[in-house]
């Protein structure tokens, strides 16, 4: 009983969303054109981190090599946009990463990227309002933060100094703009993220005028104080300030035309962003040395020390522009993931409820912005820093993981998008006659006689696992060169399962050659270190090259990744690698909100996945 309750249980948690006509369908409003996904996405990247966290990197860690140190963090950080562009245009629906996963593979997976990312972004928003306060307040000499603590101060540690009253209206105020729709939270993102190109633009030309080209050729250190090494290990933590392809992503069921303004947006925003962060710190490493770079406040001090006194109030419009724009994004992207995830059953069902008259989920807005605001009054900034960036990197992972897996295998994606099409004309349709039998003998050495065992093999009830293109198979060329029937034992396996299966032991390696970098190079000089990472290397790479060996779905129609596996595989790898960095109590942190979110998610009272409602009565016989 118990084994048969345990087998059904891990059979419903994996099971995938089924992607059909009725899952297309949305009350959402369809109002955001491409401007609007645009600036919603430059809005979420240029956020605090160009105010504050440039200072940090240059005094610290890269010196004036940030600049190409933004440049490497752009080209990793694309590396998952573009999986995310690719998804987002096959699949119109809010949801972003959790729906990706959901339809590849498979529904435990998915609550657990839908639940971090929505406490991540919820906690980003909550952070950065700190962060405003305590910047708005600064600027007329912390009155605010004096007068908190002296009438109502908390015992600080984990819970602030302070309940930071000005950071819980500031998300009041972003909520109710959420809530009256989302063509508003974009008009009022785009005054914002202009607002703030405005100011960066001030910052090149005046940082240009005043920039001297001796702080990065004759300053102590040079280019690379810190070596190349610097520059990269600047480029990891610059990584971060690239997210906001998840906005988009998750914006585009109301978008008018997501196939193709979901792509675009990306690439033109990531552009963008990656232009304005080389800009503002480039101006910034020539108008001082690296040495006297601030690592609180990098452009003010800058224009202070020209003796601009005035320009540092321009900046200070420019971070206020910046950190709201990032705030009224995310506070997009959280109500969308918990709509999505409650839309489907996996979390309490009237939070899918949407406002017939704007097309916004405000049931989930409300929780959201009422949770994001509990949080900003009890959490401390540095709290609640540390709690953002594993939500997201493992996100990305499983996207990345998705675009390899759906690529190469039958999926319902490819046959939902051929269901839509209209049939071949007969001349479309690919010739049978004893003609092009003769001719494909020819030309490729026997090809037939393979298409033959695989029809033996599948059987021809399934037609779509047995005709010669059929993708997660080996390659016709393949089997048909000299070294072919070394893939023969292949051929009794369903299409697709090899390459995933390839995918997963490759990704294992991976992470244990990175683990044994990261952690055992101070026994880099050991026989047993060497041997060990050569044999990961080659396990990862040997498991890569043999996916390379089957066939892809080649029939998509909309924007996708080019070169896999090797661009998503490339980003997989980087963020494992950035994963593996983090700090256990990141990790702790992650597995306590996960304990919160499976209890939710098997708690009696809630409503279950349309997927496997199941789940509930099996839990149940098994406690009575």
């Amino acid at each position: 009983m118990v084994k048969a309750a345990a087998k059904n249980i891990c059979y419903n948690i994996m099971r995938k969303k089924a992607v059909c006509t009725e899952m297309m369908r949305t009350d959402l409003k369809k109002v955001l054109n491409l401007s609007d996904l645009t600036f919603l996405s430059i809005g979420s990247m240029i956020g605090s981190g160009l105010y504050v966290l440039t200072g940090t990197i240059v005094r610290n860690v890269a010196g004036p090599s940030t600049v190409l140190s933004y440049v490497l963090a752009a080209i990793a950080s694309a590396l998952s946009a573009v999986c995310y562009a690719e998804f987002a245009a096959r699949i119109p629906v809010t949801g972003s990463a959790y729906q990706f996963t959901y339809i590849s593979v498979g529904e435990i997976w998915a609550f657990i990227i839908g639940w971090n990312v929505a406490l991540e972004h919820a906690v980003a928003v909550a952070a950065i309002a700190r962060a405003w306060s305590g910047y708005m307040d600064g600027l007329f000499g912390h009155p605010i933060q004096q007068g908190l603590i002296s009438c109502c101060s908390m015992p600080g540690g984990l819970v602030a100094d302070y309940p930071d009253f000005l950071a819980v209206g500031l998300v009041a105020i972003l909520t109710i703009i959420v809530a009256l729709g989302v063509k508003l939270s974009s008009k009022v993102n785009i005054v914002f993220a202009a607002l703030n190109l405005v100011v960066i633009l001030f910052i090149f030309s005046t940082g240009m005028y005043l920039g001297r080209i001796e702080n990065w050729t004759k300053v102590e250190g040079g280019f690379f104080p810190h070596g190349f090494s610097g520059t990269i290990s600047g480029a990891a933590t610059l990584i971060f300030s690239y997210v906001g392809y998840e906005v988009v992503a998750s914006a585009n069921e109301e978008s008018i035309n997501p196939k193709r303004d979901v792509p675009l947006a990306l690439v033109i925003s990531v552009t963008m962003v990656v232009i304005a962060y080389v800009s503002a710190s480039a101006s910034l490493t020539l108008m001082e040395p690296w040495y006297n770079v601030s690592a609180a406040a990098p452009f003010p001090s800058a224009y202070i020390s020209h003796q601009w006194y005035w320009a540092q109030y321009v900046v200070s419009i420019g971070a206020l522009a910046a950190m709201t724009a990032a705030m009224l994004a995310a506070m997009v992207v959280v109500p969308r993931y918990v709509y999505a995830m409650a839309r489907d059953g996996l979390i309490m069902e009237f939070m899918a409820k949407v406002n017939e008259k704007n097309g916004v989920p405000v049931a989930s807005t409300i929780v959201c912005g009422i949770f994001v605001m509990i949080t900003t009054a009890i959490f401390s900034l540095h709290t609640l820093v540390e709690f953002i960036s594993i939500g997201q990197l493992l996100a990305c992972t499983f996207v990345s993981i998705c675009v390899i897996k759906l690529r190469y295998g039958p999926n319902q994606i490819s046959r939902y998008e051929s269901f839509e099409d209209d049939a071949p004309t007969e001349q479309e349709k690919p010739s049978t006659g004893a003609n092009a039998n003769a001719t494909e003998e020819t030309n490729f050495g026997g090809k037939n006689n393979i298409i033959a065992e695989r029809k033996a093999v599948y059987g021809d009830e399934d037609n779509e696992s047995v005709v010669e293109n059929v993708c997660g198979t080996v390659k016709t060329s393949v089997l048909a060169s000299s070294f072919g029937r070394l893939f023969t034992w292949t051929l009794p396996y369903r299409p697709g399962r090899l390459p995933f299966l390839s995918l997963c032991f490759s990704i294992l390696f991976a992470t244990a050659a990175s683990a044994l970098c990261l952690f055992g190079y101070r026994e880099s000089n050991e026989a047993w270190f060497i041997i060990l990472l050569v044999v990961f290397v080659t396990l990862a790479l040997a498991s890569l090259f043999f996916i390379m060996t089957f066939k892809q779905d080649n029939t998509m129609r909309t924007f996708k990744v080019p070169l896999v596996p090797l661009i998503p595989y490339m980003s997989i790898v980087i963020n494992i690698i950035l994963m593996l960095k983090l700090q256990s109590l990141t990790w702790l942190r992650l597995a306590v909100w996960m304990a919160v979110g499976t209890c939710q998610r098997l708690y009696p009272e809630a409503k279950f996945s349309m997927q496997c409602l199941a789940i509930h009565r099996v839990f149940k016989s098994l406690l009575t």
